[in-house]
């Protein structure tokens, strides 16, 4: 099995990307998800789509967090997979598609391992390995936007997901 955070990958992936922006919305306080995605709300599960300014999603950083407006973009940009189980056992509950700079929680030995902390809040791309969790290139993404208050880390797609700004301390400890 090949290591997480492949340094040859991730410094090929740097030099395809470095043209593209750095993120897709500039504000801290946004998460863009895939069309399709299961976003964990007050009400249950529910995909990107299916969610409304004024709904609360379940989040790490604060419990639950009102959703303040919400956008639907189409737009290019660099994609990865994350392959059902990578993560953990049950994340990501399926294989999920998200953009380069999305921003995901890693926990527990892999975040020791990879980031010498016990808990990390990092770009995809950092975790590109080529196996498990593989750069797609440029993909036509449908995306939703779920814009916050203020940076939290949400529970979408089996993942610990997370505003470009979100906190690395005061977040709930592993159960």
């Amino acid at each position: 099995m090949k290591p997480f955070g492949n340094a040859a990958l991730r410094a090929q992936l740097a030099m395809r990307v470095q043209a593209q922006p750095r993120r897709l919305f500039q504000g801290s306080q946004n998460i863009s998800l895939l069309r399709g995605t299961i976003v964990l709300t007050r009400e249950g599960e529910r995909t990107a789509e299916e969610i409304k300014p004024g709904d609360s999603l379940i989040t790490r950083t604060q419990g639950m967090a009102q959703v303040e407006d919400v956008r639907s973009r189409r737009a290019m940009l660099q994609a990865v997979c994350i392959t059902a189980g990578s993560l953990g056992d049950t994340r990501a509950d399926s294989d999920l598609v998200v953009s380069w700079d999305q921003r995901i929680l890693v926990r527990d030995w892999r975040a020791k391992a990879m980031f010498g902390q016990p808990q990390a809040v990092v770009p995809a791309y950092e975790l590109v390995d080529g196996e498990f969790i593989r750069d797609l290139g440029l993909q036509m993404m449908d995306l939703t936007v779920l814009e916050f208050s203020r940076p939290h880390v949400i529970y979408a797609g089996g993942l610990e997901l997370a505003a470009a700004a979100a906190p690395q301390e005061n977040l709930r400890p592993a159960a």
